[in-house]
């Protein structure tokens, strides 16, 4: 039997998560309103200083961080399934701006929009499973990672994506990342020091612009840890994986795997698996898995 303390501290965290997610669903109603703090706590409704430490708390990011992420994510969206210019989409989404809006979408989800619009189009088909069985082939290739997370419940079709953000940095872009086929630890080479991982695993008969687009739920997993890095040696940490919530934020950072299969595609060439092509290949695989 709960005790009553506990009752009641679960009944204030869900309180908090439902102010949360009131204020997160308003942000996605609004994405093209020059929408202020101010504006987001009347809707919960809370002071402007507490409803930002609550949203804080709860999802790990700023309120204004939040509304970027969502305006980044619907941007990828229209990308792929309209035929409207970078600067309208900007207009959809709430800059003024397209150059604004172009640098914004190039720190966050790490490839330009018109990069991104034809590399999603191109992974729109692709099932994860096929490039997870390019990553197990490139993995022996990775030397010395600094990192190794553990993701339980990863399969061998899966693939894992893992974002780190330094744990003093001022962006939510993250500061390294890597990209692995599920069922193996992941490697990551990163410089010494506190993190946040943020972990999407996309299950192997999905794709990734349905986990990292369209946000279908039953096409990933989504994790979070904090973990430190330690100047003289490496680390193992685990990160448990679960089916995204309304308060987690949108996994944007879909441009580096584009990256890795775009370079692995032109040096693959038409020779397929084999010949001096595919060793290429899977070089360029394992270099840019820990980048």
């Amino acid at each position: 039997m709960k005790s009553t303390s506990g009752v009641a501290r679960n009944t204030v965290e869900q309180s908090r998560e439902a102010a949360a997610a009131r204020a997160i669903d308003y942000m996605r109603r609004h994405l093209s309103e020059p929408l202020q703090l101010a504006d987001l706590a009347r809707v919960v409704p809370f002071s402007p200083f507490h409803f930002h430490r609550l949203f804080r708390d709860v999802t790990t990011m700023t309120p204004a961080r939040f509304l970027a992420a969502l305006r980044m994510a619907e941007a990828r969206r229209m990308l792929l399934h309209s035929g409207l210019t970078v600067t309208a989409i900007s207009g959809h989404v709430g800059y003024t701006s397209a150059g604004t809006f172009t640098t914004q979408f190039s720190r966050l989800v790490g490839t330009s929009p018109g990069h991104f619009r034809q590399m999603s189009r191109l992974l729109a088909g692709r099932p994860c499973h096929a490039l997870a069985g390019w990553l197990r082939h490139a993995a022996a290739e990775v030397a010395r990672p600094r990192l190794m997370l553990h993701v339980p419940g990863s399969a061998p079709g899966d693939l894992v994506l893992v974002g780190l953000r330094g744990d003093r940095e001022a962006t939510d872009a993250p500061t390294a990342w890597a990209v692995a086929a599920g069922g193996s630890p992941v490697r990551v080479a990163t410089r010494p020091g506190p993190y946040q991982a943020r972990v999407v695993l996309v299950r192997g008969d999905s794709t990734l612009t349905r986990a990292l687009v369209d946000e279908e739920p039953t096409s990933h997993l989504f994790g979070t840890t904090d973990l430190v890095l330690p100047q003289d040696g490496y680390a193992v940490a685990r990160v448990d994986a679960a089916p995204p919530r309304p308060t987690d934020p949108p996994a944007l950072a879909i441009g580096p795997v584009c990256r890795l299969v775009e370079r692995f595609m032109r040096l693959s060439g038409p020779a397929g698996r084999s010949g001096p092509a595919w060793t290429a290949g899977r070089t360029a695989l394992a270099t840019a898995a820990i980048a």
